[in-house]
């Protein structure tokens, strides 16, 4: 019962992206790209705001794109037909650039999306929390996402991001249960 109350209320604050250009300051701070830069923000945030709506305007420039796939016995596999993939530039501006799509989640489910760190590659520094029970390995929740009706995920994300090179996990976990049902290994990237 005590996680069905947190669930419940990450699936009403969670948003239901299809195809959207979001720039991402944390798990509910986040803004569709485009217009003017959010007053609610400070000025490297504000920066990063205009350079990401800028560059997310034109998808499809992605350089390096890798799979999202069911982890290991340490995760949980909703099918076997669960998918993804992560489009993303290796280097960027203020934040990381990426495009995320998802397939063969559970329909209108909540999701985290979290950057893994290890505390013996680049970036585990830069993450923001440490894990329970190991707290030298860190990470980052920095958006919570609602499958659509068809099980589907797709957006365009600038996340703002502390300079440095990162070499880290991609994990999307289930929200009821924070058990990760699809990742990517340790992949590269730098923030300038």
């Amino acid at each position: 019962m005590k996680l069905l109350l947190p669930a419940l209320l990450l699936a009403a604050a969670a948003p239901t992206l299809r195809a959207e250009n979001v720039v991402v300051f944390g798990e509910r701070r986040y803004f569709k790209a485009g217009g003017r830069p959010p007053a609610t923000e400070g000025p490297d945030q504000q920066a990063f705001y205009m350079r990401s709506s800028a560059d997310l305007a034109h998808p499809g420039t992605w350089e390096k794109t890798l799979p999202l796939v069911n982890p290991p016995a340490w995760g949980k596999t909703l099918s076997a037909a669960t998918h993804g993939r992560l489009s993303f530039h290796p280097a960027f501006a203020g934040g990381f650039e990426v495009h995320a799509e998802m397939d063969g989640l559970v329909a209108g489910h909540t999701y985290i999306l979290t950057l893994n760190g290890n505390p013996k590659l680049d970036g585990n520094g830069l993450l923001a929390t440490p894990v329970p029970g190991n707290p030298a390995e860190r990470y980052y929740d920095f958006l919570i996402i609602r499958a659509d009706d068809d099980g589907h995920y797709d957006a365009n994300l600038g996340i703002f991001l502390a300079p440095g090179r990162y070499d880290v996990r991609w994990y999307v976990k289930d929200a009821a249960d924070f058990k990760i049902v699809l990742y990517q290994d340790y992949f590269p990237f730098e923030v300038k």
